[in-house]
């Protein structure tokens, strides 16, 4: 994307609304004539597997060798569905399961199967049952298979196959950079789930230990807990599995870019397996100027009792990264001006990217000594005990440890001045010189040690009573986490504290040239007056019953009460102690019920129709370890009443009578009370007191149209809308709902992204293996990143492609990324954007033994 014409610079506000481009569907036709996927072989077992337990964790047995790969086989097809029978009355004092009905359509224990269905994938929770399909709410999935085809290395670059996902660079004043992640324009970073259970910390998370990644959208507090406004991540990790396999990756590319995967598998005896993947990255990122992200990881994994009615996995996963926090180029206002008695002149224009103006992308504005080093230990232990066929009982336990040294420097652009005579970076950007000084803002950085502990414990039952099919989920949800922080310090040659972020000693120089070395001696430590201590801890319990009225028709109702507690305190800065005028000591307390319910009907075994409410709570102080500080120290928010979230959708999911492709409908609509935002110059989470709603339409195609042709598609429309606001928001003096009308930050309107890939061996019989082809589509409108509308990220498009070969248990491929070379955005934040990387290639070598 090139930087605006003149005519672009003059535009309004209003103009900057844009629906989908001529060019996007362009290339969506173009990418639709592209092939079809390789069918993902996470759901072949082998001759020696069989099924696991109910909802336990996926195995991935190897295929047998064969001197020429066959063609990907077209799953079974199932007989004509009939409708889901429903039991005779049975007395209480006998329970039994209902009945199954038996078919090649998914039962909720496996991942996503062969055909590329993600509607027939299982989430692997003994708190969500049964299958994608029959969830009655929108649940957008990022298979295994998709993830190779795709080269996919970590959480953020699997979640753009997701519409309606954004990501935030984060907080200059918290330093939160990393996994920041918006659904539906709502907060996510505490909505970020490993099999079920929480992930405390925040880090770029490597995808090398992933099976697959799922996306609930809407509040989704009943089941997940407080937060999940836009929606819950939840990613479910690779186990060990029955059968002996062994796979060794190797990739290199632009950048440079060097990555290695091993992944071993092997069969202690018929119930009991062991596993071992181990990962290390080296990247420089294209585009971006001394940015790099390197990274190694181990999974081990235990699982025993394995096609057993009881079943124990044990997994522990380790994460060591080294990178340079990137918080991308500053936004700037060509209609922004300031007098000299202070006095603002302001225009139609829009603040954008200074990169929109001209300036590189390639500009990196940090430091030498900016670092993100990062450690993660998660342990992780899921026990499933099926006491008869109507009875289950799931424990799922995790302890973890996180580790951080951040160093940061977070640059913004002072505007332009009606003084000729000045150069300042606005200035410098309106005359082209780009010589203007940039500035310098947000503390220097943090180490960071946090801990947490969470267990779930749940019960599944399947049961009549008075000629009614009962499905019981019912459990207690326990967590607690714990966090030491302290500041860092900029200090000069003699060894004194600078003030706020260092600029004086770290001479940021020009917006067009900017200074990456040290020009001033200077070094960025640990404050030891500067300590903080932050704890929380959450008791809850839930219970969900679907009762089947008739063999098709059923509700699901279901309640989850919390009680939140979280406690802060920090040191006085200039003192040291944890007394005195600028010490702190703040608590929260919070206690909430998050209920849901749905009516579905399910004409037959391929259709689900629902109509779904609920409503979840996000509390003060929920974000303990990626805020600046845990709980906010503006007088009365630790009191203030929790965020009210609302959702109501009604959708439908339908398979085809084969079950080889699924269809995907919804039309939703989410209301947020009390909405928080981040403060751009704390990095705190502030209550604005605004109401938000966001409603659309979400359209998802996955799975198989042929045999040799495979397609992910989804599409979101959101339309939102600031309804009320009070008449202070965060920083801004605002009159009473002066922002009423307003969009809601961080949406984007459309939202589109396609992966399809096609098997052209299938139509060469004298080829040997599997020669395969595929391509894919992602756009994003533009969105803004304040409630006043005045700062806008600009549309996203990406067209990305793969060629791969396989043949002998070797895999050859090569992808390639933003091929058109769009000057796209990875991220945003109040002030600041992060340029994506421009074309890049990479080339991949496996071998599966």
């Amino acid at each position: 994307m090139s930087g605006p014409s003149n005519g672009e610079l003059g535009g309004s506000r209003t103009k900057l609304k844009s629906g989908v481009s001529i060019k996007v569907l362009s290339a969506v036709m173009a990418g639709g004539l592209g092939g079809a996927a390789q069918a993902q072989e996470a759901a072949v077992e082998s001759p020696e597997a069989t099924p696991l337990p109910p909802l336990e964790v996926t195995v991935q047995p190897t295929p047998k060798k064969t001197a020429k790969p066959a063609p990907r086989p077209a799953p079974a097809a199932a007989a004509r569905p009939a409708p889901r029978p429903a039991p005779a009355p049975m007395p209480v004092a006998e329970p039994v399961a209902p009945a199954v009905s038996a078919s090649g359509f998914g039962d909720g224990t496996s991942l996503t199967p062969a055909s590329g269905n993600t509607l027939q994938s299982g989430t692997g929770l003994g708190r969500l049952p049964g299958t994608i399909q029959d969830t009655p709410q929108t649940i957008n999935v990022v298979s295994q298979q998709q993830m190779i085809e795709q080269n996919i290395t970590t959480l953020d670059q699997a979640l753009q196959n997701v519409p309606g996902v954004t990501v935030n660079i984060g907080e200059g004043g918290g330093g939160m950079n990393g996994d920041q992640f918006r659904i539906r324009g709502f907060q996510a970073k505490g909505d970020i789930y490993v099999d079920g259970l929480r992930d405390f910390g925040v880090y770029v998370r490597d995808s090398f230990a992933y099976e697959q990644v799922d996306v609930i959208k809407g509040p989704s507090s009943e089941t997940f807990g407080m937060g999940t406004t836009g929606g819950a991540i939840n990613i479910q990790q690779k186990t060990a599995h029955l059968g002996n396999d062994t796979s060794v990756e190797g990739v290199a590319g632009s950048g440079p870019y060097y990555r290695t995967v091993v992944d071993v598998n092997r069969e202690l005896n018929s119930t009991t397996a062991v596993r071992a993947v181990g990962m290390f990255h080296d990247q420089d990122i294209v585009d971006r100027d001394h940015v790099f992200s390197d990274r190694w990881g181990f999974l081990g994994s235990f699982a025993t009792g394995l096609d057993q009615d009881t079943t124990w996995v044990l997994n522990y996963l380790h994460q060591s990264g080294e990178r340079k926090p990137d918080f991308g180029v500053p936004m700037f206002d060509p209609d922004d001006k300031v007098g000299p008695g202070g006095e603002t002149v302001s225009g139609p224009r829009l603040a954008r990217p200074v990169t929109e103006f001209g300036v590189s992308r390639s500009n990196f504005y940090g430091k030498v000594t900016d670092i993100d080093d990062s450690n993660v230990d998660m342990l992780t232990s899921r026990f499933t005990a099926k006491l008869n066929p109507s009875i289950t009982l799931y424990n799922d336990t995790r302890v973890a440890w996180y580790d951080r040294d951040f160093k940061q420097t977070v640059p913004n652009c002072p505007p332009a001045t009606l003084d000729p005579t000045d150069n300042t970076c606005g200035d410098s950007i309106l005359n082209r010189t780009f010589t203007g000084p940039y500035g310098l803002g947000g503390p220097a950085g943090f180490m960071q040690e946090t801990w947490g502990v969470q267990n779930v414990t749940t019960a599944a039952a399947k049961f009549n009573t008075g000629g009614f099919k009962h499905e019981l989920i019912a459990g207690i949800d326990v967590f607690y986490q714990d966090e030491s922080r302290t500041q860092m310090g900029v200090y000069d040659a003699a060894g004194v504290l600078q003030p706020g972020t260092g600029a004086d000693v770290k001479d940021p120089t020009t917006i067009g040239w900017p200074n990456f070395r040290k020009t001033i001696p200077y070094t960025v430590r640990g404050n030891p007056l500067y300590l903080k201590q932050a704890e929380a801890q959450d008791f809850a319990l839930f219970a969900s019953d679907q009762i089947w009225l008739t063999e098709t028709l059923s509700l699901l109702g279901g309640l989850r009460w919390d009680d939140y507690r979280a406690k802060y305190r920090a040191t006085d800065p200039m003192t040291g102690l944890w007394t005195g005028g600028g010490a702190i000591h703040t608590n929260t307390d919070s206690q909430f019920t998050s209920p849901k319910a749905s009516v579905i009907w399910e004409p037959e075994e391929n259709q689900t129709y629902y109509v779904s409410w609920a409503r979840s709570y996000t509390p003060q102080g929920q974000f303990v370890t990626n805020d600046n500080n845990a709980i906010n120290t503006t007088a009365g928010q630790s009191e203030a009443d929790p965020e009210e979230n609302e959702l109501w959708e009604a959708g439908a999911k339908l398979s085809t009578r084969d079950g080889r492709l699924g269809l995907t409908a919804a039309l939703f609509n989410v209301t947020k009370g009390n909405a928080s935002f981040i403060d751009p110059f704390t990095g705190d989470t502030q209550l604005t007191g605004e109401e938000q709603r966001v409603r659309g339409v979400e359209i998802g195609l996955t799975g198989s149209i042929t045999d040799a042709w495979q397609v992910q598609l989804g599409y979101a429309y959101l339309d939102s809308e600031i309804l009320y606001n009070p008449a202070m928001t965060g920083r801004t003096v605002a009159t009473a709902n002066e922002y009423k009308g307003n969009e809601v930050p961080f949406v984007s309107p459309n939202n589109f992204t396609v992966w399809t890939t096609y098997e052209l061996s299938q139509h060469m019989p004298n080829v040997r293996g599997a020669f395969t082809i595929g391509g894919g589509v992602t756009y994003a409108d533009a969105y803004y990143t304040d409630s006043a509308n005045t700062r806008i990220i600009p549309s996203n498009f990406s067209l990305d492609a793969l060629v791969s070969y396989e043949v002998d248990g070797w895999r050859l491929a090569v992808n390639g990324y933003n091929l058109t070379d769009e000057l796209n955005y990875a991220a945003g934040f109040a002030s600041r954007a992060l340029p994506a990387p421009g074309t890049t290639v990479l080339a991949t070598v496996g071998k599966r033994f």
